[in-house]
């Protein structure tokens, strides 16, 4: 059975070329009587026919060519519905029967039209959801009505979910009116036009989320600006008193374990920036067991009752160059992933760290030649098929595997910025699994032996120290002047650049803050540096280098201290500024 075609329109028989015909075939009937009493008006009446037949040929070819000029704008309508991406339906409004059906609904919903065909408009309706069904049958009885004499009839719209042969729900709006009634006014053919929405609302969802993370990031900036404040004055303090002889062993044991524990405090706060997409990565060579081992905690939180994790960590792996706190974001994301796959089912999750060699043309290696550090996670879940291996990074892709979204498309994000790459593999039955790529560090790093034996520089000359929090200049100011430098305070940015106006001519360095009320401290070396270019700025900040110092490229910036930071290593950024500056 198949959709029947769409219905014609058929203009009636032209009246007045029959007319015509009559009356020519009565004028030469009374011409030819026997006995006619007027020549001239049988003559006339001729002249009448002659006219009518020639009226006759005029009517009919006009009559035919309106009637070609009708069948050939059906046909372009009828090619336009067929054309059409949206469903074009019209139905009985009495009946539900569908008299025309486009080949869009197959497309679309994946079912032949020949069900639609014999089901009518119940069987639609059997495939909407249940909580959507209600507006549609409310508008059905709100099109019963004629409109006002006059007015044209409503066009009524709703958006509803309608479920397609995979069994996924997908979103249409739908806009329907009355497109023939009877003489007394009821509904006789009602025209819809549906349209598949589902990837604008994904679109309009994203957007929405996309607000809100913005929002988020916006306070988790801040708050994790106050917190790394907060962390360099505990960790400056512990300092400080570490360096007094006077400190007790059992003391010295606990401010120790505070300094122990500054740097991942600090890896959290950076964890929390990058969840909110607020983050910059920083890649310099790790080893990726230290990810895995200190992600433990958190992935153990996330194994359901039933599975059974197992670590396969490779002893001797080489470093990788690696922001660990984007790896372990993506470890955690992948592991969830696998937990959601097995489900209730229970089964193994199996993380795996090894070297792998890569020659250009191998799956998922997206080209890449050389040596790699990887990462896998692996599951004995039900495993994914390979028509939906290709698609589960697109973040507005979903499926009713519940282990497939939004997760991995930031994993790919985060290799992308890696210039790694990622490869999911997978077979029904078999399990899944997701391999990570980050490149082999050319080299171990090495302890900068300059960063605390670098001799102190003009340590007799004076520093500008800028931050609007009382704690870092208090730690730095104590810091500095132990070390023998003299320290001017300023305790915002228009501060600090008075101070600079004001001791221009004794200045030998400025430490200043990023953030700060009045004026930042990007502006604040902008100043600086148009009246002093000679005086080396460090800047500081609790965000990444790339982030704070990228309007300031190429500037001039002598360097940049990432908060929290030690004093020792606020020392040494100094000292090497103030060396290179001075050319010694």
């Amino acid at each position: 059975m198949t959709a029947p075609p769409m219905r014609k329109l058929v203009t009636p028989p032209a009246m007045l070329g029959l007319f015509f015909l009559l009356f020519s075939v009565a004028a030469v009937a009374l011409v030819f009587a026997p006995g006619a009493h007027s020549p001239a008006l049988a003559l006339s009446l001729t002249g009448m026919a002659i006219v009518g037949v020639v009226g006759i040929r005029t009517t009919a070819v006009r009559a035919r060519e309106a009637e070609l000029a009708l069948a050939e704008g059906e046909r372009y309508i009828e090619k336009v519905a067929e054309l059409s991406q949206d469903i074009h339906a019209i139905v009985d409004a009495e009946s539900g029967a569908f008299l025309y059906l486009n080949p869009a609904v197959e497309d679309l919903l994946g079912f032949p039209s020949e069900a639609f065909i014999k089901g009518g408009r119940e069987y639609f309706y059997s495939l909407v959801h249940p909580e959507d069904l209600p507006v549609l049958r409310q508008h059905r009885e709100a099109a019963a009505p004629p409109p006002p004499e006059g007015a044209e009839e409503p066009i009524l719209e709703e958006i509803y979910r309608i479920r397609n042969h995979h069994g996924t729900w997908r979103w249409f709006r739908g806009r329907r009116t009355v497109f023939v009634r009877y003489g007394d006014g009821r509904p006789a053919e009602i025209l819809a036009v549906i349209q598949d929405i589902t990837q604008q609302r994904s679109f309009e969802s994203a957007l929405v989320q996309a607000h809100k993370v913005e929002s988020l990031g916006a306070l988790v900036r801040g708050t994790v600006n106050d917190l790394n404040n907060t962390l360099m004055g505990i960790q400056g303090y512990a300092e400080i008193a570490l360096e007094g002889q006077q400190a007790p062993a059992v003391l010295r044991t606990s401010l120790e374990f505070v300094q122990a524990n500054i740097p991942r405090a600090t890896g959290l706060c950076k964890q929390i920036l990058s969840y909110t997409g607020q983050g910059r990565i920083q890649i310099s060579p790790h080893q990726l067991n230290d990810a895995v081992r200190e992600s433990l905690s958190a992935i153990e939180t996330l194994v359901p009752e039933g599975a059974h994790l197992v670590l396969d960590l490779q002893n001797d792996l080489p470093l990788a160059n690696v922001d660990l706190t984007q790896a372990r974001h993506a470890l955690l994301n992948l592991v969830f992933n696998a937990c959601e796959s097995l489900g209730i089912r229970g089964g193994e999750i199996t993380i795996r760290t090894f070297l792998r060699s890569l020659g250009g043309t191998e799956p998922g290696g997206q080209g890449l030649r050389g040596d790699f550090v990887c990462l896998e996670v692996a599951d004995t879940g039900p495993g994914t098929p390979p028509e939906i291996l290709g698609k589960v990074f697109d973040p507005l892709f979903s499926t009713l595997h519940p282990g497939h979204g939004l997760g991995l498309s930031t994993v790919e994000d985060i290799l992308k910025e890696h210039h790694g790459a990622v490869h999911a593999k997978g077979e029904p039955g078999r399990g899944d699994a997701t391999v990570l790529y980050f490149h082999l560090a050319e080299k171990n790093p090495e302890i900068d032996a300059g960063d605390e034996g670098t001799p102190l520089v003009g340590a007799s000359g004076v520093l500008l120290l800028v931050d609007d929090e009382p704690t870092i200049r208090s730690i730095l100011r104590q810091g500095f002047e132990n070390a023998g430098f003299k320290v001017i305070e300023g305790v915002d940015g228009v501060d600090g650049f008075a101070s600079f106006v004001r001791h221009r001519s004794s200045i030998n360095a400025v430490l200043l803050d990023l953030t700060m009320p009045r004026m930042g401290g990007d502006e604040v070396f902008e100043e600086i540096h148009k009246l002093a270019p000679e005086v080396p700025v460090v800047l500081m900040s609790g965000y990444s280098q790339e982030e704070a110092t990228t309007a300031l490229a190429g500037r001039g910036l002598a360097g940049f201290l990432s908060k929290p930071c030690s004093i020792k290593e606020a020392l040494a950024v100094v000292s090497r500024a103030l060396a290179t500056h001075t050319g010694s």
